[in-house]
């Protein structure tokens, strides 16, 4: 047995190694995203020390090692802060510290605890932000991740089907085939356990099926087989999770990639097309959208609907109460008790007793106030601000075009997302939004300083 335990030893140190020596930041964040939705602790976890060690966390510490030996090295390319940087860091410090300030107060069962939802939704996300934000990144880097993530997709997609179809001998993990763990069992939930994480990764996989793969190489016949291969697969995938935010992200990505990626009479006849239709969509179906068959019924779909006017009617009173600092960080569900006892509204307010929010814009204002929540706006648009400058530059290259492109879609998602869901329990939402961030913030950078060596040459 002993021998048994040191060959084993000696092989993680071997892999450890090589994981370490040979890496790409890209690549490594792809696989964190893998890591941290395929195998969460449902399907294994350790504790050492009171800390539970999954597989994504194990993995993250590996991304660490991976910027460490970049460090001593000189691979890492750190850059001077800029103006998104900084907005960014002080709407963090504001979290942490409306999250300290804060006495740690009951916490609803099957939710993470304070801190954790901390490290999770937010902090993880954006030390992979800071990760490759500081990396040096070249286009020829971008096609491991690439097909890594597509490789996912199809992976989700598959999942997705098999889930459908009931044929849970072929799921796997198979922890996803039982019933008592997460939420929305008999919609496409994927290993994630929930639909909304799985919808988000399939459009984040569609994106850049699109935007990488075929747009740049448009002229290629293999890009445009692989687009006829998966995006019926990914979409088919993405109406299988049943969840009207997931579709109107897949619908906000449509028309992004027309808007940007055709030119001319195209574009026009290609958005044309697509209003025509939702317009005609809309008169047919609309109002089944507001109640349809899902893992329960067309009632309880009805009143998922009408619980989100209690959110916003408690949001804003508890919001009136405390303007400028909120409640703290993860408060809404503990303080909001006194006030579903409101009878001055019909509101059904009782109807989200016992509910984390379902609305993130209105969670910040809650919890953080409206300071956390202008920090949150400003550093946003700072950030969707370097997508912004690769996309119009005349100097910005295709990959950071392309880049731009995927910025540009899964803010979208993101933002779709936030009206609808609180979107920070799990490291799933904010890793695929920073990753997008990251990569574009990258390019900017890249692009503004070859513009100022090329004026420095001109001079």
């Amino acid at each position: 047995m002993e021998l048994v335990a040191g060959l084993m030893g000696l092989a993680m140190l071997i892999w450890a190694f090589v994981l370490v020596r040979y890496h790409n930041v890209l690549i490594g964040s792809a696989i964190f995203l893998i890591a941290t939705s395929v195998f969460p602790p449902e399907f294994a976890q350790i504790n050492v020390a009171g800390l539970s060690l999954t597989v994504d966390r194990a993995w993250l510490l590996v991304l660490i090692l991976q910027y460490g030996y970049d460090l001593w090295t000189g691979k890492a390319k750190p850059r001077s802060p800029k103006g998104s940087d900084i907005w960014l860091f002080l709407f963090l410090a504001w979290l942490v510290l409306r999250t300290i300030t804060t006495p740690i107060g009951e916490e609803i069962s099957g939710q993470p605890s304070t801190v954790m939802h901390l490290i999770n939704g937010y902090l993880t996300p954006t030390f992979l932000f800071l990760l490759i934000r500081h990396s040096e990144i070249r286009p020829g880097t971008l096609w491991p991740a690439v097909v890594i993530i597509l490789v996912f997709g199809v992976y989700l997609s598959l999942t997705a089907v098999l889930e459908i179809t009931k044929q849970w001998s072929l799921v796997f993990p198979s922890f996803i085939g039982d019933p008592t763990l997460g939420i929305h069992f008999g919609r496409a939930r994927g290993p994630m356990l929930q639909s909304v994480r799985l919808g988000m990764c399939l459009n984040f996989c569609l994106v850049v099926l699109w935007v990488f793969p075929v747009w740049l190489y448009a002229r290629q016949r293999w890009a445009w087989l692989l687009a006829a291969c998966l995006t019926p697969l990914f979409m088919l995938a993405i109406l299988l999770t049943y969840t009207r935010s997931i579709w109107l992200g897949a619908g906000a990505i449509v028309v992004i990639l027309l808007a940007t990626l055709l030119r001319g009479k195209a574009r026009t006849l290609g958005l044309g097309a697509l209003v025509f239709s939702v317009a005609i969509g809309g008169v047919l179906v609309g109002p089944n959208l507001v109640a349809f068959k899902r893992e329960y019924g067309e009632a309880e779909t009805l009143e998922s609907t009408r619980m989100r006017g209690a959110f916003a009617y408690v949001s804003m009173e508890m919001f009136k109460d405390r303007p400028l600092a909120g409640f703290g960080f993860n408060q809404f569900q503990v303080q909001n008790r006194p006030y579903l006892d409101d009878r001055t509204t019909n509101i059904r307010l009782e109807s989200i007793r016992g509910y984390v929010h379902h609305n993130s814009y209105l969670s910040l204002l809650v919890d953080l106030g409206l300071v956390g929540a202008l920090l949150f706006v400003v550093a946003s648009i700072g950030l969707v601000r370097n997508a912004w400058v690769n996309w119009t530059h005349p100097l910005s290259s295709g990959v950071a075009k392309s880049s731009a492109v995927l910025c540009f879609c899964m803010v979208a998602v993101h933002a779709i997302q936030m009206a609808f869901h609180e979107v920070s329990f799990s490291s799933i939402e904010y890793t695929i939004l920073m990753i997008s961030l990251g990569l574009s913030q990258v390019f900017r950078d890249d692009l503004v300083e070859a513009t100022a060596n090329l004026g420095s040459h001109d001079s």
